[in-house]
């Protein structure tokens, strides 16, 4: 390894790693509370351990940056984030089973109802124990995957009356297409109603939220008292390259050989890339089960030593190869970087995620949320090792 001119960040579990810049995520989080009126408070969502992120990693940081809530899919999740320390409040945003909500209770977790029958389970438990608990309410506004109907709140609203164990906190509604207006509008308008019944039988919540990163920065009418940001608070837009965001996630990886091949040589499973020329080929330690899609083989490109370079043969489960001939310098233990910013010669290049989801027909949503598989990850601040390491 070439330690004089490697960045001294690796992992030290093995030669590929995320790197997770937790400045990118302060600076990310400025910008959408910039957009917020005074007294909207913001819930960081880090449901599918932060979009791949590491949500424990990364919680202690929205927090500090001004997030007042954090947003789950599921009680496992709340649970994994109360064991890491955290102590903000933590909605699951998806319904609980009814054999399950003993353990949300017990880690202090807010649990969301989308239906009576769950509702009078959680009112059932919680009379048992004489122990009260605050639920919010999903209504669904059009989007018809999760919800109450609005034509169904009857039912809910007799339940919360006639009980005093279990009280509405809050009420919210999820967009089906948050960066286009009418339908964003139009389900706005359906929640406002059923918001309007809901208070007309004297319930009130505190906590209205309806706004998803794309909604919090394009429309201001659905802020109510909180909105709920995910992809934005990762410098992440779905398909392409955000121009006002600052990605926090670096995909990178150490040349662990270098071959020197001959003309003609053919490489990889199903030997489906054959070198035209006298070619040097580099493997490094990362594959299929690190969450790199193998429909980018012999279709993507990673940085080494400020030069791109091109990704060869079909990627394996743990390794694949790349095609180092114009970097005549590289050696094993040099840093590629397939996701991320790489600097050299005192410049900076970068390759989005957007590209690999746009070359796979996806969202940067499916791909960010792959690369948790099992790869460690670092987390940095100011360049330097915060001596996290998970």
């Amino acid at each position: 390894m070439l330690a004089h001119r490697q960045p001294m960040i690796s992992s030290v579990r093995r030669d590929a790693w995320l790197e997770i810049d937790l400045n990118a995520i302060e600076r990310n989080i400025g910008i959408t509370r910039s957009w917020l009126k005074a007294g909207t408070r913001l819930m960081a969502v880090v449901k599918s351990d932060a979009y791949g992120h590491g949500a424990a990693g990364v919680a202690d940081v929205m927090g500090a940056c001004g997030a007042s809530w954090l947003g789950v899919a599921s009680i496992d999740e709340g649970a994994q984030l109360r064991a890491a320390g955290s102590d903000l409040p933590i909605l699951i945003l998806s319904p609980s089973p009814s054999w399950a909500m003993q353990n949300a209770l017990d880690a202090n977790l807010t649990l969301t109802v989308t239906s009576a029958s769950q509702l009078l389970d959680l009112e059932a438990l919680c009379r048992r124990q004489e122990r009260r608990a605050s639920v919010h309410l999903k209504i669904d506004t059009g989007m018809h995957r999760l919800g109450v109907l609005p034509k169904n709140l009857g039912d809910i609203i007799k339940i919360l009356k006639q009980n005093k164990w279990v009280k509405l906190e809050g009420v919210f509604t999820h967009f089906a297409k948050a960066d286009e207006e009418d339908f964003t509008l139009f389900q706005t308008a359906v929640f406002e109603k059923a918001l309007q019944e809901i208070e007309k039988e004297g319930l009130k919540a505190s906590l209205i939220h309806l706004a998803s990163s794309d909604a919090c920065r394009r429309f201001p009418k659905t802020h109510f008292d909180m909105v709920r940001v995910g992809l934005y608070l990762y410098g992440l837009e779905a398909k392409k390259a955000s121009d006002f965001l600052e990605a926090a996630m670096s995909v990178k990886a150490r040349i662990n050989q270098i071959q020197n091949l001959d003309e003609g040589e053919s490489l990889g499973y199903n030997l489906t890339w054959t070198t035209s020329k006298a070619s040097r080929i580099a493997s490094i330690p990362i594959g299929y089960a690190d969450g790199i899609d193998r429909r980018l083989s012999n279709n993507m490109k990673a940085l080494l030593m400020g030069k791109e370079i091109k990704q060869v043969g079909l990627i394996s489960m743990d390794q694949m190869l790349f095609d180092v001939s114009e970097v005549p310098d590289a050696q094993e233990g040099d840093i590629v970087t397939l996701i991320g910013r790489q600097e050299a010669n005192k410049s900076e290049q970068v390759l989005p995620l957007a590209d690999w989801a746009n070359k796979l027909d996806t969202i940067t949503y499916e791909l960010a949320c792959r690369l948790r598989a099992r790869m460690p990850r670092i987390y940095t601040r100011n360049f330097q090792l915060e001596g996290k390491h998970e």
